[in-house]
């Protein structure tokens, strides 16, 4: 499973920052997902970033386990699951 992350938003809201990212799956379906992470001085963004990320990672990681079996054929013969031809 391969998943790239884009910043989509990164902005200050009152005492947070608003770090959005978009996620995109290698079989192209897409999550968005914002994530207020309070500011700090002195914190890069890159720290935000993964901040953001870190706190994202279990939906992301739900999000992305339906597509283990999405777009599997399945077989009531056998009860099996395979890739379509």
């Amino acid at each position: 499973m391969s998943i790239t992350y884009k910043v989509d938003k990164f902005r200050d809201e009152g005492s947070n920052k608003l770090v959005g990212l978009l996620c995109t799956h290698e079989n192209k379906e897409v999550l968005i997902i914002d994530k207020e992470i309070s500011l700090v001085d002195g914190t890069s963004d890159e720290s935000y970033v993964q901040q953001a990320y870190e706190a994202s990672k279990a939906e992301i990681d739900e999000w992305s386990a339906q597509f283990a079996v999405k777009g599997k054929t399945f077989d009531p013969s056998n009860n099996s699951l395979s890739d379509p031809s």
